[in-house]
């Protein structure tokens, strides 16, 4: 297999020179044909339809453990190599999209000559499908499907799980070998996060340049094919300890002339020539946040349009089959230690810098991508990582799986044209004794951190819980982020049955159980309460714009809201089957 190297950029410089399109989203080394396509369809910029997929398929072959599925970018490294060096065509990676645009002429007038037609057969024009920001040459992506589920993580978020401090060699093929400490979350332990599923078979990981790379979740013996969960064969490690190669004819800051490996790296001081190479629990695949304990650069394209920085995240996986730093493939100079070995392990290849997307394949039935725009350089700049797919997916971040809050193709809350569970200001849980579910929605701010517990859940305080009182939906525990400094909102709650007007409700926090005014309750199954960010009676947290507000309805046993209040008792014999 040719050597996959993590370099979109080559990949727009063979199209360009083989008079093929190539459209990716940053547009690299005298790639043209995108243009034709953006200066028809501009609002398509950024878009998941501004890239390489756009006009060019993957493609799969037959690795150890079945069938390997490659995106765009590999597959074409794969059949076609670099000038042609793999012996396949150029024009067999193209998608019956691509194709038709290059039958027709690679201009602009082919691109209109072709949206009236049906390129992919699957029943929808071109430009359908274009509007609809869904591929016309694949005929899996079609208007019928729906996003996939998706997950948004905050390098906050990332830093609050648990890291992995590795320090291995990165083997570049061409670009200049280096040593180096990562520190990350193991991939393995964000998928589990995730909620990756059963029918899980790999991820594809992206860059904003527009380069992807595929990793297989378990071990696969070809070289190039870095995994993410599977140990390797008969090993109780992921991937091999190694050991560290040292040379002054390597080291580049010794031999000016062609040195060709940095071994200036902090984590380098003290080590000597064989000393073992083996992080605490082993070498692995990780999602990097830190290079030598600070934070990475981050990712922009330069003058040439090549990617520098490697952060905010990148993907770094170790040696396969550990080797000594070899010389550079570009060099003339191979009458050294370690000349440059194409069969040797070059894992750097497969470190994708900037990574903002993990697509975990296969998609669902039914689904389709995200649509790029929302993941491309504004990610590098918000330190924001979105993976989506075979996942139990939270769409819109507040804390429960898209699963629990329903994913519905039509149920729209507030009537604001975004689905409950892609939508930020609406959280639906479920009650934890399975009365049914909630829906909750803020008029300011986003939810975050959706939970609901039973009230006697250890992890809920029982100072000052009041005597007498059932909660039949537990506690639901909430955040609203992203307010002006001393704003006020209004929550509403719908319940899965109507509320007396008896009912009262509890602030529950570490202090305690106190009881907080209702902004409305009529008796119907609707409530709303005011909070106001800073307010110690509705605000749990000392944080300027998040406000934290654990909450439990609660009825007194026998109908009334306290032990003064009179009342019916609908409330209670519609659940009292939970208690």
């Amino acid at each position: 297999m040719k050597k996959v190297i993590a370099m979109c950029a080559m990949v727009a410089l063979i199209l360009a020179f083989s008079a093929v399109c190539v459209f990716s989203a940053y547009h690299h080394e005298g790639e043209s044909d995108s243009q034709h396509f953006l200066s028809t369809y501009p609002n398509k910029a950024g878009t998941k339809l501004d890239q390489c997929t756009l006009c060019h398929s993957g493609g799969s072959y037959e690795g150890s453990k079945g069938t390997v599925t490659l995106g765009s970018c590999q597959w074409c490294h794969y059949s076609y190599g670099y000038d042609g060096l793999a012996g396949g065509s150029i024009a067999d990676t193209l998608n019956p999209y691509g194709m038709a645009y290059f039958l027709n002429g690679q201009d602009t007038d082919a691109i209109a000559a072709i949206e009236n037609a049906d390129s992919d057969e699957d029943g929808y024009t071109n430009i359908t499908e274009i509007n609809a920001n869904r591929y016309p040459g694949d005929a899996t992506d079609d208007p019928s499907k729906i996003t996939a589920p998706f997950r948004v993580y905050t390098r906050a978020q990332l830093e609050a799980m648990s890291q992995h401090t590795q320090f291995l060699l990165m083997n570049t093929s061409r670009s200049g070998d280096f040593y180096a400490e990562y520190t990350g979350v193991p991939m393995k332990d964000l998928l589990d996060d995730a909620g990756i599923l059963d029918s899980a078979t790999g991820i594809l990981v992206y860059a904003p340049d527009g380069w992807s790379q595929y990793h297989p979740l378990e071990y696969d013996e070809d070289i190039e094919m870095y995994h993410v969960y599977g140990n390797m064969p008969d090993q109780d490690y992921q991937y091999p300890p190694s050991n560290y190669f040292y040379a002054i004819e390597a080291d580049q800051d010794v031999n000016v002339d062609y040195g060709w490996c940095d071994y200036s790296a902090p984590s380098c001081a003290g080590r000597n020539h064989g000393d073992l190479i083996y992080a605490e629990n082993g070498l692995k695949a990780i999602l990097a946040l830190k290079r030598e304990g600070e934070d990475m650069d981050p990712g922009s394209l330069n003058d040439e349009n090549k990617l520098d920085g490697e952060g905010p995240f990148r993907v770094v996986v170790p040696q396969k089959n550990p080797n000594a730093p070899d010389q550079s493939s570009k060099s003339n100079q191979q009458d050294v230690l370690w000349p440059y070995v194409y069969e040797w392990d070059h894992n750097a290849g497969a470190c994708t810098k900037s990574v903002t997307i993990i697509k975990v394949e296969p998609l669902p039935e039914g689904t389709t991508d995200i649509n790029i725009l929302e993941a491309g350089w504004s990610y590098v700049d918000e330190e924001k990582i979105v993976i989506y797919g075979a996942i139990e997916g939270d769409s819109n971040g507040n804390g429960l799986v898209d699963s629990e809050e329903g994913t519905d193709t039509t149920a729209d809350h507030d009537g604001d044209g975004i689905l409950d569970y892609q939508d930020t200001d609406t959280a639906k849980p479920q009650s934890p004794g399975g009365e049914g579910q909630m829906i909750l929605h803020t008029t300011l701010g986003d939810f975050s951190d959706v939970d609901v517990l039973d009230d006697d859940d250890v992890s809920v305080s029982q100072t000052g819980k009041p005597a007498g009182i059932l909660f039949p939906y537990g506690v639901i525990d909430f955040m609203v982020t992203g307010l002006e400094k001393d704003a006020t909102v209004t929550v509403t709650i719908v319940f899965p049955d109507a509320v007396p007007e008896t009912a009262v409700l509890y602030k529950v926090t570490d202090d305690g159980w106190n009881m907080i005014d209702f902004g409305s309750n009529d008796g119907d199954e609707i409530i709303t309460v005011t909070l106001t960010d800073g307010d110690p009676l509705t605000d749990a947290d000392d944080t300027p714009g998040t406000i934290t507000d654990p909450c439990a309805l609660g009825l007194a046993e026998g109908g009334g809201g306290s032990s003064d209040d009179g009342g019916g008792n609908c409330f209670i014999e519609t659940l009292s089957g939970g208690f």
